[in-house]
């Protein structure tokens, strides 16, 4: 066999005729491309071995480009790469946040709780509790996805392509609600994509900031920034869409944010409880609560059917921010308005005991009695001529759980609040209303009867401002509750029971509502029933319910 001699000089050129005539096992498409800027020492093999998965030759990637001299490239030069040739690599992604209820359920393992700071990946399901639990997790490229309550979220694909910024996210939301925002790099294209597939419709994404929820009813998409694709329709900021098994309904622009008032204070009283004027054309609100650092760490959500919003949940102090949004007739949630807020309810107010709301007492040394709370250092208690406080007659820190204020005949108000060591003081208590007027006459002389009925100890309290709500009460030796001595359901914000002996008591109250969830227990608080069983010191005791 005899060989030709090939000039140096015709090598580029030959080399060129070769990859122009060899297969190139790949087809440009019409799909997205990564652009990418040529480095010192890039050679188009270096590139395929680096980036394009197998079956990609370099040829490919050289007529795509035109690229005379495949082992001569330009430093800077830009070369257009088709999505779909680069080597795919899974990834993870975080898990920022939880907040009550979540399970993961992961292929070949039982179902257990999610928790913060775990990763989850490809294959893995997260299923949210139906009150109040919510989970954030944050993709790969930044973008960060909000489970709502009663979701259930499977994790079909998490992807890198190449060494590139070109992420692809693929979920299938079986239930429930989810609210995405993608991160966007115009400076580097294509932005990541997220496809998040339902049982009546996918939608696809690049960029932006959208809602989804889907039931037994279908699927509906309200975009809030940039746009995505509902099946084949594209859906534009403002707008939001029905989709059913029977198709796609047409674009209809989102009802407008409600008009919210902040809050000119901290507020200092559980449970929540907010109103709003009603807007035009809702037939239901939606209601949140999240921290306020901007992670989308959903503490309280809820569907409202009038302009107000109440949660029975527990929520540590610390500062939020409400969003509320009004729904429309076809399910659709409109423009969210958002105030902060700052929750300051602990710790909370000791519960007065003596006297009782509007009492009448006599002139003169009026005694004033309240029970222990277990982490106030110590108390304040203020005495004013109106309910306002704006001039208080009294105003002293005790450490004491009792006092005499020397007091004339008038109508009185008096409050308590528990301070912290450190200084850290609690809301105020209710404001109560105290009738001083002149003593009567002394009695006759004549021996003292007991009055047995008055063995008891009455306990009263401020109604919650939720409406059809009755009260659980619950009386204990030990401050755990393990074995109450005592255990009473009321309709009204009063109850009354016989203590079994002589001793020191916690008490403690929560609220029920209308549709029988229960709120969280107030904190145990403290009374002692004395040894000597004369109970005319027994004055209905004030219970602070939050």
């Amino acid at each position: 066999m005899s060989y030709l001699p090939i000039h140096r000089g015709a090598l580029p050129g030959l080399l060129a005729l070769v990859a122009l005539s060899s297969p190139v096992h790949a087809a440009a498409g019409d799909g997205p491309a990564w652009a990418y800027r040529v480095r010192q020492g890039d050679t188009l093999i270096a590139l395929q071995a680096r980036l394009l998965r197998p079956g990609i030759g370099w040829q490919a990637l050289q007529q795509h480009n035109e690229v005379a001299d495949p082992r001569r490239l330009p430093v800077g030069q830009t070369l257009q790469i088709p999505v779909a040739w680069l080597r795919t690599r899974p990834v993870e992604a975080e898990v920022l946040f939880v907040h009550g209820e979540v399970e993961l359920r992961r292929p070949g393992e039982a179902p257990r709780p999610l928790a913060s700071g775990e990763r989850v990946a490809d294959g893995d399901e997260i299923v949210t509790g139906a009150r109040s639990a919510s989970t954030v997790l944050r993709f790969d490229d930044g973008s960060r996805l909000l489970v709502e309550p009663g979701s259930r979220l499977r994790i079909e694909a998490l992807l890198r392509r190449g060494a590139s910024a070109y992420r692809e996210s693929r979920l299938r939301l079986e239930t429930g609600g989810a609210e995405a925002s993608v991160q966007t790099r115009p400076a580097a294209p294509p932005r990541p994509r997220l496809q998040i597939r339902t049982p009546v419709v996918n939608l696809a994404v690049r960029g932006t900031e959208f809602r989804a929820r889907t039931d037994d009813t279908g699927t509906r998409l309200e975009v809030l920034q940039g746009r995505v694709a509902a099946g084949k329709r594209p859906v534009g900021a403002g707008l939001g869409v029905v989709a059913t098994r029977d198709g796609v309904q047409r674009a209809a622009p989102l009802l407008p944010a409600p008009a919210l008032q902040a809050p000119s204070a901290a507020l200092g009283r559980l449970p929540l409880a907010f109103a709003w004027t009603p807007t035009p054309g809702a037939a239901a609100y939606r209601a949140q609560v999240l921290d306020a650092d901007g992670d989308s760490r959903l503490r309280l959500d809820g569907r409202f059917e009038s302009a107000a919003a109440d949660w029975p949940d527990e929520l540590p102090d610390g500062r939020y921010e409400l969003r509320v949004r009004a729904i429309a007739a076809d399910g659709l949630e409109g423009l969210d308005a958002r105030v902060a807020l700052e929750l300051k309810a602990r710790p909370e107010p000791p519960m007065p005991m003596a006297p009782t709301p509007g009492a009448r007492v006599d002139a003169g040394r009026v005694p004033l009695r309240w029970t222990r709370h277990p982490e106030a250092e110590h108390y304040r208690l203020q005495i004013a001529a109106t309910a306002d406080f704006a001039a208080p007659l009294v105003d002293r820190e005790l450490n004491a759980t009792e006092t005499e204020a020397e007091l004339v005949p008038g109508d009185y108000f008096w409050r308590l609040r528990s301070v912290r060591a450190g200084g850290d003081a609690g809301p105020w208590g209710e404001a109560l209303a105290l009738q001083v007027v002149e003593p009567p006459p002394p009695p006759p002389a004549e021996p003292p009867r007991a009055d047995t009925a008055a063995d008891r100890v009455s306990l009263a309290w401020p109604a919650s401002p939720r409406p059809g709500v009755h009260y659980e009460i619950q009386v204990a030796r030990d401050a755990a509750f393990a074995e109450p001595v005592a255990e009473g359901r009321s309709d009204g914000p009063a109850w009354s029971f016989e203590p079994p002996g002589a001793g020191l008591y916690h008490v403690r109250v929560r609220a029920v509502g209308a549709d029988g969830r229960a709120g969280g227990w107030g904190s145990a608080q403290q009374f002692e029933v004395p040894r000597a069983w004369r109970w005319w010191w027994l004055l209905p005791a004030l219970l602070w319910l939050h």
